[in-house]
């Protein structure tokens, strides 16, 4: 068991970012924390495609505080290797809201689409859960829920 671990980011691999980065600010009051930017070729060596253009941009979901999780969005523009799995559209994201339909509302006007039903659902701990799957201009899965009970 590691000593000190703690979640710190999701990331969405990106077509646009720019659109993406709107979208999330737009649609889930996320806070832009690195605008959107062409970032140093190490991180293209990081993401084992060396000679790529990564840009990226990262948000804080509403709700973390400063030192909270954050989302980063990155796009990578070169030639791919095989075996390199990473693909726009390959990520998921959950957040809480208060007014499901309002959340549904705004995600769709954002330019984003509804993927599946509103559901109720109790879980292992018993806590009762409205939910829906959504997905934003790329794909990427959001899922939107409010706790009622």
């Amino acid at each position: 068991m590691v000593d000190s671990v703690r979640f710190q980011q999701t990331k969405f691999l990106a077509s646009d970012v720019d659109r993406l980065t709107e979208f999330y600010v737009d649609a889930l009051d996320c806070e832009v924390v690195v605008d959107p930017q062409t970032v140093d070729q190490v991180v293209s060596r990081a993401v084992g495609v060396p000679d790529a253009t990564v840009k990226l941009s990262i948000l804080r979901p509403p709700g973390q505080g400063d030192h909270g999780p954050v989302l980063e969005l990155y796009s990578v523009d070169g030639s791919r290797p095989d075996g390199w799995e990473y693909r726009p559209g390959s990520g998921q994201i959950a957040f809480e809201v208060e007014n499901l339909e309002a959340g549904i509302g705004r995600v769709i006007a954002a330019g984003g689409s509804q993927l599946g039903e509103v559901v109720e659902w109790t879980g292992p701990s018993g806590a009762v859960a409205k939910f829906v799957y959504l997905n934003d201009p790329e794909g990427n899965i959001v899922d939107l829920f409010v706790r009622v009970g």
